[in-house]
């Protein structure tokens, strides 16, 4: 006697999705270690790389604070700063930076609430040298900035007391560069022309 055999029935049984491939570019694993890092570290894409930076000293975070109350007072009234906002363009390899503090028209950064500021609505970055990061700061990001095309980029050293204003971007590079020291006033260019940072009371690092 022959027994007949029943195939299982595939009515009803979910349908396997098909395998999918992990996202591999710059800005996907980027975004993916920001998720991963500890609080107050920073994953950014300079010049085609991803540059972890450690979370700074308290003196760090006071610099900006006090340049972030001067300017309060005294940017434009449709301008405001933010901390801790990534600038750049789409793209899944493109660029991005995540400054200490810039500077925007409000009604940009509050019409858009994408994770990138767009570098063509940025006036003003501001980098405080981190000790443990300085290079990124120093020599890289004024070429990443001016390819950018962002207006001004004011970069701060408490390691020194030095003081840089780089503006005038043009063909991938800052034209003009003003360089001060604490105790010198910063007044800044266009497009934010004669908005004025005092810095004598800007504290060293030990």
């Amino acid at each position: 006697m022959s027994v007949a055999t029943a195939e299982p029935s595939s009515a009803g049984a979910p349908e396997e999705s098909p395998p999918t491939v992990e996202d591999t570019s710059l800005r996907s694993v980027a975004e993916r270690m920001a998720d991963m890092l500890p609080e107050g570290f920073r994953a950014e894409i300079l010049e085609g790389s991803i540059v972890v930076s450690p979370t700074p000293r308290k003196k760090h975070g006071g610099v900006i604070s006090r340049i972030q109350r001067q300017l309060i007072h005294r940017l434009p009234d449709d301008r405001d700063c933010y901390q801790v906002v990534a600038v750049g363009t789409p793209g899944d390899n493109a660029d991005f930076a995540i400054p200490d503090l810039l500077v925007m028209p409000a009604a940009e950064a509050e019409a858009d609430d994408g994770r990138l500021a767009a570098p063509d609505a940025v006036d003003l970055v501001l980098e405080v040298v981190s000790v443990r990061n300085a290079p990124a700061d120093i020599e890289i990001k004024p070429r990443v900035y001016a390819g950018m095309g962002i207006a001004i980029y004011l970069l701060v050293d408490p390691r020194d007391g030095s003081v840089i204003c780089y503006s005038d971007p043009r063909e991938g590079a800052y034209q003009a560069t003003h360089r001060m020291k604490f105790g010198d006033a910063v007044v800044l260019p266009e497009p934010l022309k004669d908005v004025r940072i005092e810095t004598d009371d800007l504290p060293l690092y030990a």
